[in-house]
This record gives structure tokens, sequence and C-alpha cells, in this order.
């Protein structure tokens, strides 16, 4: 009688168990808001650090796959290496001589988008682990008071020798982006989330570590 009723209390759990994890699980759509940092490898000598505020929006297909995008910005500045050439015109006969220069500047991340397929692997009732993989991009502008200043600083506006500064575009990579993570269900509709992503450039390394908090309709 002992045993039948230790089974029974074990199948009782195991049931519950199980309609806890159906209960805690949503499949359909979610959107969060998640707070971030960002780091970027520029002219791979150099870091700059981001805290960023970012937007989640995406459909879960099953407990295993979603399809997500990400809209964020930073929210400080960052002092940035900024190259550049100056270009000075002989009056004379006419002829260009350029040198290059380099300073530090004001930027500020205006724009960090990704667009992912997210693959889910459940841990627990509550918790699962996560692979994901797709698009992102990131855009730096440098601030236009302080370009108009190195400007200054570098051509004499008084002299008779013709000169001007060109530097380069503002900062705007995309490419590949993927990561890992963990989501943890605090209820049928609110999880939290942490994760570390990457951004593969052409023009340095970005990488990314994310806490937000989401919302299953």
């Amino acid at each position: 009688m002992k045993t039948v009723t230790k089974l029974g209390a074990l199948l009782l759990g195991l049931y519950s168990f199980s309609s806890q994890a159906d209960i805690l699980h949503v499949n359909g759509y979610y959107q969060g808001v998640g707070i971030g940092s960002t780091q970027i490898d520029v002219y791979e000598s150099d870091s700059i650090q981001f805290t960023t505020l970012y937007g989640r929006f995406g459909y879960q297909f099953s407990r295993y796959f979603a399809l997500e995008g990400r809209v964020g910005f930073g929210l400080n500045d960052e002092s940035t290496p900024l190259n550049g050439i100056v270009y000075t015109q002989n009056p004379q006969d006419g002829s260009l001589t350029s040198e290059p220069i380099q300073s530090q500047i004001d930027s500020s991340l205006d724009l960090q988008t990704s667009i992912f397929v997210k693959a889910n692997y459940p841990i627990s009732s509550r918790a699962d682990v996560f692979l994901f993989g797709g698009y992102g991009r990131n855009k730096l502008s440098y601030n236009e008071d302080d370009i108009r200043n190195l400007a200054e600083s570098i051509i004499d506006t008084d002299s008779d020798v013709n000169t001007s500064l060109i530097t380069e575009q503002n900062y705007d990579e995309g490419g590949v982006t993927y990561g890992t993570g963990i989501d943890y269900r605090l209820s049928q509709r609110w999880q939290v989330s942490a994760e570390y992503q990457y951004f593969d450039t052409d023009d340095g390394d970005i990488y990314a570590l994310n806490l937000s908090v989401n919302y299953r309709f």
C-alpha cells in the first residue's frame, strides 16, 4: 500500500511539473525592453563603450523557435578616434599637398538594429537556453560641433593658402550577428532574459551584454 501511495505521489508530481510547463509556455507575439552595454572596437586598437536601450519584438512559433527584431540606441557619448586629411593648395601653381591627422572627437550610437532566428532549448519548466543568428547594424555619428572646432583649429582662415579638412564618414557597419543567453519565465506572460551578442563587421568587432524584460501576448 505504501508503494502504491509513493508511486501515486510521484505520478502526481510529474503531472504537476508537466502541467506547469504547459501553462508557463506561450506561443505567439511578444515584446520587451532591454538595457545593455555595447563595446565597439575601432581601428582594431581602440575601444569605445556605450550603454544602450532597446526594444524587442518577436513571434514565438513553438517552444523551440522564434523570429525576433530589435531597435536600440546609445544613452551616452564617447570620445572616439577620428582620422582625417588636411589638403593644402599652393596659391602660386595650384598644386595640392596632403597631411593625415588623427584626433579624438565625441560620438554617439545613433542606431543599433538586428533581426534573427532564435533557437530555444528548455532546461526546466521555466528556463530556456538559446542561440540566435541573423543580421545586425550599428551606426555612430560624430559630434558636428567637435568637427567644426577641429577644422577651425587646423585651417587658418586669415592665410592666403587654401586649406581644407576632409574627415572620414560616420561609422555605419552592418553584418552577421549571433549570440547566446538564457530566458527565465516569471509567469505565463512575463519573462526576463540575459544574453551575449556579437556583431561581425569589416571594421572592428562589436560585443554586447544585454538584459531585458519581455511580455508575451
